[in-house]
């Protein structure tokens, strides 16, 4: 009965020590979370002061907006504005973005937990090369509010369905599979850009123009058909669309 009550009191001893070591946060640690927070926050109110819409570099974006800890949302819009890009959508959508972001820091509501920012390509174009944008473009925050089912498979037939019929909804494979045809066009107009400005052999250069080509018509095709698939009555297509 003794070495059975010792035997708890070390159980008990040890987990207690596992929860303080790994469970709970040291308040030295905690403090300084708190005071990386609290930093992180005055510095995005006071360009938010100066200017609505925060203009983000790579190092800004991985700081404020991918590194923890932060408990206030930045919507981010990625454009390209230099003259040299002839991007007359981007000026348009900047102009839209700067009511907006001028409308909610002069509003009632305003707090500060909601900023509002821009990722210029010539100012920060490792950002633009993350992966989490490929994933947000292909409606993976959808999946994460509304939790679809990954595909569907039709009771009567055992067909499975991977692509949603309906363009209010969709799978959480569809997003995958959107996901690699959006990669490959990405990577195609990278080869694109690599054969037209890079100093490689020439020869090498026209393989990856043609490889480029090859990779966004093929898979902007792919991905038209699935765009004509959830629209009804879309009347363009592309090749295999």
């Amino acid at each position: 009965m003794a070495a059975r009550w010792w035997r708890w009191c070390v159980f008990a001893i040890m987990a207690v020590a596992l929860l303080l070591v790994f469970g709970v946060p040291s308040a030295s640690a905690q403090r300084k979370k708190e005071m990386v927070l609290s930093e992180k926050v005055s510095q995005l109110m006071e360009w938010t002061n100066k200017r609505p819409v925060i203009r983000m570099n790579g190092d800004k974006f991985r700081r404020l907006v991918k590194a923890p800890p932060r408990n206030y949302s930045v919507i981010v819009m990625f454009t390209a504005l230099q003259l040299h890009r002839q991007c007359v959508v981007c000026k348009q959508a900047d102009e839209e973005f700067q009511i907006l972001a001028n409308s909610w820091r002069y509003s009632s509501a305003f707090t500060n937990r909601i900023f509002f920012a821009m990722v210029d390509f010539d100012e920060g174009s490792d950002v633009f090369q993350m992966c989490f944008v490929l994933a947000m473009t292909s409606g993976q925050m959808w999946n994460h509010i509304r939790g679809p089912p990954y595909a569907h498979k039709n009771p009567h037939t055992g067909h499975v369905n991977y692509i949603h019929g309906s363009s209010q909804a969709q799978f959480v494979a569809e997003t995958h599979i959107v996901l690699l045809f959006n990669g490959g066009v990405t990577l195609g107009m990278v080869l694109l850009c690599e054969a037209a400005t890079s100093d490689m052999d020439i020869g090498k250069r026209k393989i990856m123009c043609v490889a480029g080509i090859g990779l966004v018509v093929l898979f902007f095709s792919w991905m038209l058909s699935i765009f004509r698939s959830k629209y009804h009555g879309y009347p363009y297509s592309f090749l295999m669309s």
